[in-house]
């Protein structure tokens, strides 16, 4: 937003340092990262803002653990997300076609995020503040019909209540919650009827048999059956009820029978049941080759920018044990994210919509079993600098831009083996 993000940041800080409070400001190249990563600007910044509060967060971990307060007082991001918020997510999910899950709206905590003003409306934060004398910013782009979010907000919501309900917003909110509940219900019961019922397949597919749709209730059927695809694509992406229709409705087809369902995800009748696999995997006699990759040590100085390059990244040097290498997965692999939890490498590439004929072909930097970083995807929350960082390893992927991420040429650096 130009100069007005620039005042909002003056801002922020001024109301730090009266309050005694540490301020870091972090500038990223929104849009550019929204090219790279072909996603709007709106969800590119939503995303960037999150890995630098993330990060922010891991480092406070970081001083309490050296400090010897670990685990007395849990780091967590509060972000400020109000009813109206709450009411415009429920809404936006609603005319996606969003099932349970999406009406359900916004969860009170996620992780490290927690929302503490989810109950309260904008107009009391509002009295609330200037009955305090304190002031704030409001960011212009609020009052944009650019976003679906903001004629939401502005245009639908306000019709709704002033021509249907003017308690249209808490009968949202009331509904909200209810479907969030009655979601939480219907996965677990789902994810019992798939473990009673099925059984995975060495290829990574599924079978699930004809023994479960004698037992429970069709919403049950409909829940698990989403749950089996999703698992198997690697991620629920276009996936949605018309094909768990078409899978119900291939039960009743002769055995041999298939259906493709896109991205290469299949259904198959078999005797005794349905199997769910992925095609097209990757020929065995395929060739490819892992990018080249050039590294730097040097000292860290506080306060230096941290490169936003996709293909260039820093690592805390001092917490590498091994020589690190580049290479592909292997069984035992994992990363440390964020909130210090463990993840296999497996799981993340599930979770981060990878086909699954390209798994094992990613690019890993790895330390050991430990993944410092999954190329060109994500890197572990263990080697982000930190208060503590003293040198840094700057790792570069080779002919993704002509210069090191200080601005060096790279030619002659050291190579990772490979």
């Amino acid at each position: 937003r130009g100069q007005e993000a620039d005042r909002d940041a003056d801002f922020s800080a001024t109301i730090c340092e009266k309050l005694s409070v540490p301020c870091h400001i972090i500038r990223v190249n929104v849009r550019a990262f929204a090219r790279e990563q072909g996603l709007t600007e709106e969800e590119a910044g939503r995303r960037l803002r999150y890995e630098a509060l993330e990060r922010e967060a891991a480092s406070w971990e970081e001083e309490d653990r050296k400090s010897g307060r670990e685990g007395k007082d849990p780091v967590r991001i509060a972000v400020a997300h109000h009813r109206g918020d709450q009411a415009e997510t429920i809404l936006h999910n609603l005319f996606r076609g969003s099932g349970l899950n999406g009406l359900g709206g916004m969860p009170r905590v996620r992780g490290r995020i927690i929302r503490p003003l989810l109950d309260a409306d904008r107009e009391d934060i509002v009295f609330w503040l200037r009955e305090k004398g304190i002031s704030w910013m409001e960011d212009s782009t609020n009052a944009s019909g650019d976003y679906t979010r903001n004629r939401i907000r502005n245009r639908v919501l306000p019709m709704i209540e002033r021509e249907i309900n003017p308690k249209a917003q808490e009968h949202l909110l009331r509904l909200g919650a209810l479907a969030g509940k009655a979601d939480q219900y219907l996965r677990e019961r789902a994810v019992r009827w798939i473990r009673r019922y099925g059984r995975p397949l060495e290829d990574g597919g599924f079978f699930l048999g004809d023994a479960a749709f004698g037992d429970e209730e069709e919403i049950i059927w409909l829940y698990g059956i989403l749950e089996i695809l999703k698992n198997t694509a690697g991620g629920g992406r276009d996936l949605g009820s018309i094909h768990v229709e078409q899978v119900l409705d291939l039960r009743k087809k002769q055995v041999g029978r298939r259906l493709r369902l896109g991205r290469g995800l299949c259904v198959k009748r078999e005797y005794g049941g349905l199997s769910v696999y992925r095609e097209n995997f990757p020929k065995k006699e395929e060739k490819w080759e892992l990018p080249p990759v050039e590294t730097e040590v040097f000292s860290y100085k506080k306060g230096e920018e941290i490169p936003k390059n996709v293909y260039t990244k820093w690592f805390d040097c001092d917490k590498i044990k091994d020589t690190p290498t580049v290479r592909t997965r292997r069984q035992g692999d994992y990363l440390i994210l964020e909130d210090g939890s463990r993840k296999s490498i497996r799981r993340l590439m599930i979770d981060e919509k990878i086909p699954r004929e390209d798994r094992d072909r990613i690019p890993l930097l790895a330390d050991g079993s430990h993944v410092m970083w999954v190329i060109g995807f994500r890197m572990s929350g263990y080697y982000k600098i930190g208060p503590s960082t003293r040198r840094i390893m700057e790792v570069r992927v080779k002919g993704q831009d002509g210069k090191g991420a200080r601005g060096e040429d790279t030619r002659g650096k050291d190579a990772l083996p490979g």
